[in-house]
């Protein structure tokens, strides 16, 4: 069986691993901007408790009427447990995604030298962020994977007037409109490296704008009055209507994000990656997309790790093109193996244990796994939650049982009057210190994944998330 076919086979493997234990959420807006609006779309949430970007209208409804319709779909064959719908949709993803980069790596393949071959395709499906990132139902997985998938196209030529691929352009800025920088940067390459025809240029922007439009169309179905969110979008963040809700950093924080969330050694490799592309390759198609998309995201003030996401599909091309452009320069890198071969062997390991947490641990903070446990544990049961913390303890209803309630509580726990005068199980969700108390239902994280997880966090590192039940029957 060809070499591409087994890394197909395991990474299916390793991406359904990904999606059955990657419960919950990475990032807010995967829970807050997706699943809630598709549930208002379903009449299941009253639009006045959505987010800020619903009365704004900011956020495409394209994604969450996917989400309804999976959801519809879940019901119709008697999936109603949120877990499960949810695992639909990061199964759903994790499909999409096998697609997309089989499809990239089969464009890239013919394009590298032979030697390099192999380890593209390793670093294509196995690069340890990229199975994690790419099963979320998220708008910044599903704009990385559109994006790629018009590359490819265009990079095979297959079509000549790009009218395909400006489709799937236009798609990826549907589900996340900042990744516009991204087709930006591919139609500056064609225009000014490769001196493509206006007609095929023009013929792009028309494909990605047909997809706006009906991505409009879909909006202001959805939003009950005519609508152009992307334009809504776009004077939202250059007026600054939404920055008084995040924190502002400086332009380089960026480097810094990197640097600490891909794991330093990794994070080394892939920013020395970068600075030889441009330095020894400043005409590669890379240098064009990456160096736009970094600018301008560093030069707005708010900055998430999120906002790169759609990156992290192109790293195994910048990796290997950075190596087959220094072998071309420097020769007589290639030739001192033993050097090479370490340095190769050690980010191997890294980048092996780093894939095998990342699989085996729920989205975020764990979190919505505490719910699960809670589910599994009491069904139907309403309970009652208290979070000795801050928001990143509470559980959305959307994962508790009907007629559940919850609340936030000092560190020194006690429950409200109301909460306590009844019999319904009590829950309460703490950061982790005795692992042995009799209490304790669940830990956020797999044990074995603590010493990691620990070292992973660096500076702002905590304890896992335990959920305890406070009033265990006798």
């Amino acid at each position: 069986m060809p070499f591409q076919r087994w890394c197909l086979l395991l990474a299916a493997l390793v991406y359904l691993t990904a999606a059955w234990f990657g419960v919950g959420y990475s990032s807010e807006d995967e829970q807050r901007h997706v699943i809630e609006f598709a549930e208002a779309l379903r009449g299941n949430i009253p639009q006045e408790v959505l987010a800020v970007e619903y009365p704004m209208r900011i956020r495409s409804m394209v994604q969450p009427a996917l989400c309804a319709g999976v959801f519809e779909a879940c019901d119709a064959i008697g999936i109603s447990d949120p877990f499960n719908r949810t695992l639909v949709l990061r199964l759903l993803t994790a499909a999409l995604a096998l697609w997309i980069i089989q499809g990239f790596v089969r464009a890239l393949v013919p394009t590298l030298p032979d030697k390099l071959a192999r380890p593209f395709i390793l670093l294509s499906y196995f690069l340890w962020f990229i199975p994690v990132l790419n099963i979320r139902f998220a708008g910044e997985a599903w704009s990385g994977l559109l994006f790629l998938r018009g590359l490819s196209l265009i990079i095979t030529e297959r079509s000549k007037q790009y009218l395909i691929p400006g489709l799937w352009f236009g798609a990826a800025i549907l589900f996340r409109p900042a990744v516009v920088m991204l087709p930006f940067g591919v139609v500056l390459w064609l225009v000014f490296m490769q001196r493509a025809a206006w007609i095929n240029v023009l013929t792009l922007l028309a494909g990605g704008l047909l997809v706006l439009s009906l991505g409009s169309l879909i909006d202001s179905i959805a939003y009950g009055e005519p609508v152009f969110t992307l334009w809504n979008y776009t004077r939202a963040g250059v007026l600054g209507e939404e920055a008084w809700r995040f924190t502002s950093l400086p332009w380089y924080h960026y480097f810094l994000f990197i640097f600490k969330y891909t794991v330093p050694p990794i994070a080394l490799a892939l920013l020395g990656a970068l600075g030889l592309l441009i330095a020894l390759r400043p005409r590669h198609v890379l240098v064009w997309v990456i160096v736009p998309f970094l600018i301008a995201h560093s030069l707005l003030p708010v900055k998430e790790i999120r906002f790169l996401f759609p990156l992290a599909l192109l790293m195994p091309w910048l990796l290997i093109s950075a190596w087959d452009a220094a072998s071309e320069r420097w020769p007589g890198i290639a030739r001192r193996r033993a050097l090479t071969g370490i340095g190769i062997a050690a980010l191997a390991v890294v980048n092996l244990v780093a894939l095998l947490v990342a699989i085996s641990t729920p989205a975020g903070n764990g979190r919505i796994r505490l719910a699960q446990v809670a589910h599994e544990r009491f069904g139907a049961t309403p309970v009652h939650i208290a979070c000795e913390g801050d928001w990143h303890m509470w559980i959305p209803p959307f994962y508790l049982a009907q007629g559940s309630t919850s609340e936030y509580v000092e560190a020194e726990a006690s429950f409200s009057a109301e909460a306590a005068d009844d019999e319904r199980p009590k829950l309460l969700i703490t950061q982790g210190d005795d692992y042995a108390d009799p209490c304790i239902l669940a830990i956020s994280y797999p044990r074995w994944t603590l010493p990691f997880m620990r070292l992973y966090g660096l500076e702002d590192g905590f304890e896992p998330l335990v959920l305890r039940q406070t009033n265990l029957p006798q």
